[in-house]
């Protein structure tokens, strides 16, 4: 059986189509759009910089229309979304959870991501803070006192922020909202109550081709 031939210009319809982008918005943007929009793409990439609006709500704005940013802030406090790594921190639905648990679980692959050393290091100290979490509930970096600055004379990253990057990527935290953009933490265990490694966990193979059907 031969090939489908596709030219340049169907090539490029279908990315677009892909996207969302080949149509205009024909009606006006609902709630429900905005995790069926980041399920049509498979993740929404979180950039911080900010200029007319931070990059995230460009690109609904662009597949939607007008929509209240909110939205989007509001779909990942509900559940319908989580955050982590894909090429960079990304939104994704929530759903897709079973898809990447198997790298959450290999930290140590993540690159600069995550710091075996500083985990160590610090294993103490980021007992102590999962330990707060348990007992007080949510917890932003903001939280905690900023310590003084550097030898360089710069502010450094608050030992929390790195605690808390750290087990966000290990998968034992996990977004639950943000507050003006800043990620708000809770343990895994509480977010995800009926997840069961041993008994849920895909492998890497068992996930990609789960991805790819």
């Amino acid at each position: 059986m031969s090939l489908p031939h596709l030219s340049l210009t169907d090539v490029r319809h279908l990315h677009l189509a892909a996207q969302g982008l080949l149509k205009k918005p024909r009606r006006q943007a609902l709630p429900a759009d905005i995790l069926a929009t980041i399920s049509r793409m498979s993740l929404l990439q979180i950039d911080t910089i900010n200029v007319v609006a931070r990059s995230p709500y460009l690109v609904l704005f662009s597949r939607l229309g007008h929509y209240p940013q909110q939205w989007l802030d509001d779909s990942l406090s509900r559940g319908e979304l989580m955050e982590y790594w894909a090429h960079e921190a990304c939104f994704l639905p929530r759903s897709d959870f079973t898809l990447i648990r198997h790298r959450m679980l290999a930290p140590e692959k993540m690159g600069w991501k995550y710091k075996a050393s500083w985990m160590q290091e610090h294993a103490d100290e980021i007992a102590q803070l999962i330990q707060h979490i348990h007992h007080n509930g949510p917890v932003r970096s903001a939280d905690f006192a900023h310590p003084r600055k550097g030898a360089s004379g710069w502010w450094e990253w608050k030992p929390h922020k790195r605690h808390l990057e750290g087990l966000f990527t290990a998968g034992k935290v996990m977004v639950v909202e943000r507050r003006n953009f800043q990620r708000v933490y809770d343990l895994t265990q509480r977010v995800m109550p009926h997840w069961d490694d041993k008994r849920d966990l895909l492998s890497q193979a068992e996930a990609e081709n789960r991805h790819a059907g």
